[in-house]
């Protein structure tokens, strides 16, 4: 979008604000992985600046692996700014099914939900491995942990596949504004 997205204004919060509440509703205790930034409900956020400590530079795998050295709890979720649909009760469904798996992964459209899944602390030794070694897929190291898929049939209650669009282009910021334009009480 050739602007920092977490600071991209929908339906009068920025994106980040958005996945901060989000994490709040769902019970969570948001962890923002980036730089510190001002706005509505930031104030009692954690932030890691994991760019500056390296993690930065070896992608989402680096990201995950420093979010999961730093959370206080077994579980963590994670999810990135950019999906401004996925609903809190998601969120809390993920983490609950994370009580019995070392990952929780939903696919859509065929593709893995990578940043929009939970994770636990005993997925740190796979991590750490593929990092290690160079294989920085954040897809790859769940064929080492107990991973569960959620699948197309389990996402319906949660609003189906449209909740994972991610925010990439202006024409997705409108599709999303308007989505959640229409789903406002």
């Amino acid at each position: 979008m050739g602007r920092d997205k977490a600071l991209v204004t929908i339906a009068g919060r920025t994106l980040l604000e958005r996945a901060v509440t989000t994490i709040h509703e769902a019970g969570g205790a948001p962890l923002v992985l980036g730089p510190r930034r001002e706005g509505a409900g930031l104030e009692r956020v954690r932030f890691i600046d994991e760019t500056a400590e390296g993690g930065g530079r070896i992608g989402p795998l680096g990201a995950l692996r420093h979010g999961l050295r730093a959370c206080e709890t077994r579980v963590a979720v994670a999810l990135a700014c950019d999906l401004p649909l996925i609903p809190s009760r998601f969120l809390a469904f993920l983490a609950a099914e994370a009580a019995s798996h070392a990952a929780v992964v939903p696919r859509a459209r065929g593709e893995l939900q990578v940043l929009a899944a939970a994770y636990t602390t005993s997925c740190l030794e796979a991590i750490e491995s593929r990092v290690e070694s160079g294989r920085l897929s954040v897809h790859g190291f769940l064929d080492e942990v107990d991973a569960r898929f959620i699948e197309t049939e389990e996402l319906a209650p949660f609003g189906g596949e449209p909740i994972f669009l991610n925010i990439n282009t202006t024409e997705d910021l409108a599709t999303a504004s308007r989505i959640l334009e229409a789903s406002r009480p």
